[in-house]
């Protein structure tokens, strides 16, 4: 049958394995977007009791930790978190999530939609753009590991490449009052969740692509100056609520969040460390964000240059990620969270060039689609070993999750075998239903050491519930990394959990041994704090 007149629904279809991608995919990142307790390896406490606190303090211009103000971040994401805390009426890990997990698919559409708009590349734009967006959503950084967590950069990362794409869209018609307006305006909301990186990543895109393309009239447009009053009016606004209301002084809020950006920078590090960075980054990059990288190897080919300038929209993603790239390559303190507003760029790129460029007979197509079967067939019976660790053949109903796990991931390995032509777009099917696996098989194991925090935290609330309740001298806060120790604390107790030195009738006290040397006390429990630090509950007496 001709390639026009297959049936709809054929497993040599494409849109078929799409459709079932997208099937697969609300219920691999819901089903136990809650499921885990908060992390404690990284910054979703933080995230969560910030958020929190504005909502028993009523104070929601002023972030805080333990009552003490926070000046690391600006208050937009907690802002985010505090509503779907009132959205679904708890606290729980699913609400702290359940804004991270929207904005990933918001941010999954967008790409999409200007992929699919502008990459021009005839019958493989759709495909283009499909693989473009779930390279983003299936990536292994991001799938398995910050799509499980609250934190500030999915949906950070949603509205900086948002902007990025913008500046192409209204450039290419002209509309450079629109241009200005809308990407300073998303600045700004940049700039309120996480700080200065918004003003670093306006600044180079401007200058890149308007330099690029030789346009500096652009640059100097009027509306240029709208455009950074749209943004000095959003954050300016909100900054001088915050210092009617509190007496900081300007520099300590400006200083901190400055420092918090130079910090990771040859500024902090030195050359040295830096140097070292240089080198070694780019191979970091390919296993924090396996396994779509290995299509880098297609970019070991003459004209390569050619290729991605050649088409505009492909250029623009090429040069943008270039530029903003040169940023976190030369910061030796930098996370892989970090970067994600720069995949997509970067993946429309590798996209476009496996479909459009790649020689299915070369040594890079033939290498990246071995690898894609040889991992889906390893997968798919590797999953089998879950029976026999002692960590996972506990799990309830583990003989059933792994058959169905097996078999489901089994199906697509042999239809990588079968269908070489449509191995890209069928391995990325098989990444969303791995995800299943992982929910079933590997996050189980893992509750166990977050959960102990929560129920030593959580015994101590109802063991001083009513009563005053105080964190003593330097046992708690922001340099102990205790937020989520505070976090199940305040949210059980309804009340921020303050620290002191004084000491108080009737009161009690959370104190380590270290901060109890020379006083006169009574212990009345224990309390786990992080990482694995035991601590009193005490009254003092006279």
């Amino acid at each position: 049958m001709a390639p026009l007149l297959r049936p709809p629904f054929t497993w040599q279809n494409p849109l078929v394995w799409q459709v079932l991608a997208v099937a697969l995919l609300l219920p691999a990142l819901f089903s136990h977007l809650g499921y885990l307790p908060l992390d404690t390896d990284s910054d979703e406490p933080r995230r969560a009791l910030v958020a929190l606190e504005m909502i028993l303090s009523g104070d929601y211009l002023t972030p805080t930790l333990n009552g003490i103000p926070y000046f690391n971040k600006p208050p937009l994401y907690n802002w985010i978190i505090a509503g779907s805390y009132r959205l679904f009426g708890n606290y729980s890990a699913f609400a702290l999530r359940f804004p991270m997990a929207v904005s990933l698919l918001g941010y999954a559409l967008t790409i999409y939609w200007f992929v699919r708009r502008y990459v021009d590349a005839g019958r493989f734009s759709q495909a283009i753009a499909f693989a473009t967006a779930f390279m983003l959503l299936t990536n292994v950084r991001v799938w398995l590991y910050d799509s499980m967590l609250g934190l500030i950069d999915i949906t950070f990362s949603w509205v900086t490449y948002t902007a990025f794409m913008l500046v192409y869209h209204f450039d290419r018609q002209k509309k450079y009052g629109s241009l200005y307006l809308t990407t300073y305006a998303l600045t700004a909301v940049g700039f309120l969740m996480k700080g200065l990186p918004s003003v670093v990543f306006q600044g180079l895109t401007l200058l890149a692509w308007f330099a690029y393309t030789r346009n500096w009239r652009a640059l100097l447009h009027p509306t240029h100056l709208a455009g950074l009053a749209v943004f000095g009016g959003l954050v300016g606004s909100y900054y001088l609520a915050y210092f009617a209301r509190n007496d900081i002084p300007i520099g300590t809020v400006f200083g901190t969040m400055f420092s918090e950006s130079a910090k990771r920078t040859v500024i902090q590090f030195g050359i040295g460390e830096t140097v070292l960075h240089l080198l070694t980054f780019p191979f970091e990059m390919q296993y924090r964000y396996a396994p779509w990288l290995l299509l880098g190897l297609l970019f070991i080919r003459k004209r390569i240059h050619a290729y991605l300038t050649g088409n505009p929209f492909v250029g623009f993603n090429a040069l943008i990620f270039s530029v903003n790239f040169v940023v976190y390559w030369s910061s030796p303190q930098v996370y892989a969270r970090y970067l994600l507003m720069l995949l997509p760029l970067l993946f429309a790129a590798l996209s476009y060039v496996y479909y459009v460029h790649a020689d299915p007979a070369a040594w890079q197509r033939r290498t990246i689609d071995s690898f894609f079967v040889g991992v889906a067939v390893v997968i798919s019976t590797g999953v089998w070993v879950a029976l026999f660790l002692p960590e996972t053949r506990v799990i309830p109903g583990i003989v059933f999750k792994v058959m169905l796990t097996s078999a489901l991931l089994a199906f697509m390995a042999w239809n990588l075998i079968r269908q070489p032509t449509h191995r890209l777009t069928i391995f990325l099917v098989f990444m969303v239903a791995l995800r299943l696996g992982f929910n079933w098989i590997v996050l189980p194991p893992r509750v166990g050491h977050r959960l102990k925090y929560q129920i030593s935290a959580e015994t101590v609330a109802r063991q001083t519930m009513g009563k005053p309740l105080f964190g003593y001298k330097r046992t708690m806060g922001y340099e102990k990394a205790t937020d989520a120790n505070t976090f199940h604390l305040e949210a059980m107790r309804g009340e921020i959990l303050r620290l002191t030195t004084e000491k108080i009738s009737g009161a009690y006290y959370i104190a380590d041994s270290v901060n109890l040397v020379g006083e006169r006390y009574k212990p009345v429990g224990r309390i786990l704090l992080f990482d694995e630090q035991p601590a009193s509950v005490v009254q003092f007496v006279k």
